[in-house]
């Protein structure tokens, strides 16, 4: 039997997709092991289907790669806060519920915990499941459908924010939406996972100082 064939199947790319993801939700790990956990299976469901990692787009960050990552961080970081932050608490008539950050507020220890294991779980480990693996697997089932392969990895990056309020559902997944657009123009995970992590170092951040009602504070705008 040819393994590399059968694991390139649609339905086991699926399988393996849909796995890797329930492994978020297993009773077992805590943050942040569990996704260390998930790291560790899809570098090893990568390399069983292609016997390299290259699906997973592994590449040199140079200068051009900085102005990149600059540029996206910044069109992100301001559009968001000052835009659709503020529009969807209004639609929805309620802020993101960011208070189980509140932890954080004036405790350096537990920040600098947090900044850590932020970076290793959702800057590298969701980057990793919801565009580098989940596009990978997800193309093996739908083709070169592009705009679908966006759509469905923000649809399963938002989901384990329920927490968060339809508000911050509805923001998760505009996040994805717009790193999904990003992994699939540049296809260079190291860029996502940068600009992720800078986005989510300035929530910490505002977590520690108290100030995440800046996320809900421009509804005057509107």
């Amino acid at each position: 039997m040819d393994w590399k064939v059968l694991l390139n199947n649609k339905w086991i790319a699926l399988l393996l997709l849909a796995i890797t993801f329930a492994l978020i939700y297993n009773p077992f790990t805590k943050f942040p092991y569990t996704f260390c956990i998930i790291i560790a299976v899809i570098l090893l469901f990568t390399y069983l289907q292609d016997k390299n990692l290259k699906s997973l787009n592994f590449k040199k960050i140079g200068f051009s790669e900085i102005k990149i990552i600059i540029i996206c961080y910044l069109t992100l970081e301001l559009s968001m806060d000052f835009i659709f932050q503020p529009l969807v608490s209004r639609i929805f008539n309620e802020p993101a519920d960011y208070s189980s950050f509140k932890i954080l507020e004036g405790n350096p220890k537990m920040y600098l915990k947090w900044l850590f294991n932020m970076w290793i779980s959702a800057a590298i480990g969701e980057e990793l499941l919801f565009r580098g693996f989940a596009f990978s697997q997800l193309k093996r089932v739908f083709g070169e459908k592009k705009i679908l392969l966006v759509v469905l990895s923000a649809i399963l990056f938002s989901l384990p924010h329920l927490y968060q309020g339809i508000s911050g559902l509805v923001m998760t997944f505009l996040f994805g939406l717009t790193f999904g657009f990003i992994y699939l123009k540049f296809k260079n995970i190291w860029i996502n996972i940068i600009i992720h992590g800078l986005i989510d170092t300035v929530f910490l951040t505002l977590s520690y100082y108290g100030l995440t009602d800046f996320y809900s504070g421009f509804n005057i705008i509107f």
